[in-house]
């Protein structure tokens, strides 16, 4: 185990990165940037918090990364179930996190901070089999659209998922959607290697 830990950077790259999640979610909890909306041609109201998991998702597609492939492959531990473990650790931590600081400073944007950053990582790992590394791009594809194309007036859009209400339900469920596919993905698929 002591090996793994090392080998995904799990006490540098992880602990580092929830630091500066848990700091996004404090200082961006209800700031509100007016973004242009291509579709409507006026302002789109988005929570700047809808940032805060990118640092936290991209560490843990990093950790994910640093495989030791030769050991990985051979080796008789449950990897990529302890992988599966991490993916899911990282995303109770980040909803800890948004739970504690919307309950403590009355923030509804926080409290959905734990749902988004599933959703995130979900569609990571369901992009990763794909296209390999560059996946941790996807995400950010994603709240660029969000951010462009996602609001009616001032009104996310069904399929925009992030800005969405923290019990919306079908924002909860595309979250849990795109986990559970991500981590079917993390388990059964090998990540294509870029060359």
């Amino acid at each position: 185990m002591r090996w793994w830990l090392k080998a995904r950077r799990i006490h540098t790259t992880l602990l580092t990165s929830y630091a500066v999640f848990v700091a996004l979610v404090l200082l961006l909890q209800d700031v509100v940037a007016d973004l242009p909306s291509f579709l409507t041609g006026g302002d789109n109201p988005v929570v700047a918090i809808l940032m805060a998991p990118v640092p936290l998702y991209a560490a843990l597609m990093v950790s994910l990364e640093s495989r030791l492939p030769a050991a990985e492959d051979t080796g008789t531990r449950p990897v990529r179930l302890m992988d599966a473990g991490l993916v899911l650790t990282v995303i109770a931590a980040a909803a800890l996190a948004g739970t504690v600081i919307g309950l403590s400073f009355a923030s509804s944007s926080a409290l959905a901070v734990g749902r988004n950053t599933a959703f995130l990582v979900g569609l990571t790992l369901c992009t990763r089999p794909l296209i390999g590394s560059p996946a941790v791009m996807t995400p950010v594809a994603w709240l660029l659209a969000v951010m462009l194309f996602g609001f009616d007036h001032g009104h996310p859009y069904f399929w925009s998922v992030l800005p969405r209400a923290n019990d919306d339900p079908i924002a909860l469920t595309a979250a849990a959607v795109s986990l559970a596919l991500g981590l079917v993905g993390q388990m059964t698929l090998r990540p294509r290697a870029i060359s």
